[in-house]
């Protein structure tokens, strides 16, 4: 009872961080869509690109972040094995390292130092750390309390996250894709919009899933 008593803190505050780097995430992925949007719509479409290129690199940088301060946590919760490990943290820094590439690309585009194939750069770096990233999300999709209460919450934002994890693949490759296009050449400017306003989306859906599973494992630690 006492051990039990004592690991309620630190679920809730694993939960808590959970809940923060995914709604951090969720409305990256909302501002990223509008600014993709916008840029398509001809309106400063020069600076939209960079712009929506640092919001999405800030986000997944500050996810990473959130995910990482509780990495040990999760591990032992999961009883990770070793291959396992290497696929969990190897995924939360591929967002980490992603994010930060794409942070730095997006200002020095932002500042007009070959903002165009900066800005393809960050879509193709961006698509491959949302592949790498779903066995992070996997893992913390698997994360369960001992309660049996809010059982139907629980269970129904677990699918939805197990739902975006595929759809995250598919967008990766298809950013991935658009920004190699871009890179080349092939109508760069619009290429680099899409593939953004796609990876926000990606991020918007994926956040949003995993705040809602973070927040039932929340309360259902109360």
């Amino acid at each position: 009872m006492e051990t039990t008593m004592e690991s309620l803190p630190q679920e809730r505050q694993l939960f808590k961080a959970m809940t923060t780097g995914s709604t951090i995430e969720a409305l990256a992925g909302v501002a990223a869509v509008v600014l993709a949007i916008v840029g398509l719509a001809g309106v400063a479409p020069h600076y939209m690109p960079a712009i929506a290129a640092i919001v999405v690199g800030a986000a997944l940088l500050a996810q990473a972040s959130f995910v990482a301060a509780e990495a040990r946590e999760i591990e032992a919760r999961e009883h990770l094995g070793t291959t396992q490990k290497v696929e969990f943290e190897g995924g939360i820094s591929a967002g980490a390292l992603a994010g930060g590439v794409a942070l730095v690309l997006g200002i020095l585009a932002l500042l007009g130092i070959g903002s165009q194939v900066l800005v393809a750069i960050s879509a193709i770096v961006i698509g491959a750390a949302l592949i790498l990233e779903c066995g992070a999300m996997s893992r913390i999709n698997a994360l369960d309390v001992a309660n049996g209460r809010h059982l139907t919450m629980r269970r129904i934002a677990r699918r939805a996250v197990a739902g975006t994890e595929g759809a995250q693949v598919l967008v990766g490759l298809a950013a991935a894709v658009l920004g190699i296009l871009a890179l080349v050449g092939v109508d760069t400017e619009a290429l680099s919009l899409i593939a953004l306003l796609a990876i926000g989306v990606s991020i918007l859906l994926s956040g949003a899933a995993l705040g809602g599973r973070s927040a039932s494992l929340l309360a259902s630690s109360t």
